[in-house]
């Protein structure tokens, strides 16, 4: 059944953006629709996206300029949840290489749950096999083992399946977070009050350079420590709305009020 968009935002890895698509047009019987988002690449990665826009499935956005991954999230996101066919939203990074079975087993961990979750997530694992992305496992995380789910709280946006009606209940990824916690955040705000999984037999393969989970500011390459920066302000931030959920989760990461829940007015 074609009932899942899924959301893809790239920049400047065209060769990887190509085995993602690859690997979605594998199990294209299960999606209604691609959306990417460009973030302004300069690899090649508008004329190939142009190509792929002769194909209906594909829904292409590019932007004039690199407005950062949480940006593009939530602008492409907003998009899916607008016009979008099915009644899923599966969110991946360019990098991400669903098996041929990944969305199958989505689909499956959805029903056995009566679509009562807040996000599913795929098992990640790095090239060599090895786990990667590794959710934050819930405190009751073997609650539902014997169906092969893991309750977590947080994951990646390597591979986040969500419910079109959860993004209008609870709104979209802050874009405001530029790059690394905008996807904490928003799983965090998705498995508040609804119970989220990892799918165990839903796997992904992270072609990232080397496995992400051994990354320190010690041993990160240099022009990616400038993200750190972002990480710390994000992770504060969302410290302290998970303390304050009720009251204060309304506000930036610069402490400015904005409207973080975006309804039927606004998503239709």
């Amino acid at each position: 059944m074609k009932n899942i968009d899924v959301v893809v935002v790239t920049y400047n890895r065209l060769g990887l953006l190509k085995e993602c698509v690859d690997a979605l047009l594998s199990q294209k019987d299960n999606l209604s629709n691609i959306f990417i988002f460009n973030n302004h690449s300069t690899d090649g990665t508008d004329k190939y996206l142009n190509e792929l826009s002769n194909d209906s499935l594909f829904i292409i956005r590019n932007s004039k300029e690199n407005l950062g991954g949480a940006k593009g999230f939530e602008t492409i996101t907003k998009l899916a949840a607008e016009i979008g066919k099915g009644d899923y939203i599966w969110l991946m990074d360019d990098d991400t290489i669903p098996t041929h079975n990944a969305s199958v087993f989505l689909q499956k961990a959805a029903g056995l749950l009566d679509n009562n979750f807040g996000f599913l997530c795929s098992n990640v694992r790095w090239t060599s096999g090895e786990a990667t992305n590794i959710p934050k496992a819930a405190r009751d995380w073997p609650d539902k083992l014997n169906l092969k789910l893991v309750k977590v709280e947080n994951a990646t946006f390597v591979s986040i399946f969500i419910r079109r009606a959860m993004v209008v209940k609870v709104g979209l990824p802050l874009g405001e977070m530029v790059i690394w916690g905008d996807d904490t955040e928003y799983t965090t705000r998705l498995s508040h009050n609804v119970r989220s999984y990892m799918v165990i037999n839903s796997i992904v393969i992270h072609k990232t350079p080397h496995n992400l989970s051994n990354d320190t500011i010690a041993n990160i390459s240099k022009d990616r420590i400038w993200r750190y920066r972002c990480m710390s302000r994000n992770l504060i931030y969302i410290d302290k709305k998970i303390l304050f959920y009720g009251k204060s989760y309304k506000t930036n990461s610069c402490g400015h009020p904005r409207r973080f829940f975006l309804f039927n007015s606004e998503i239709k």
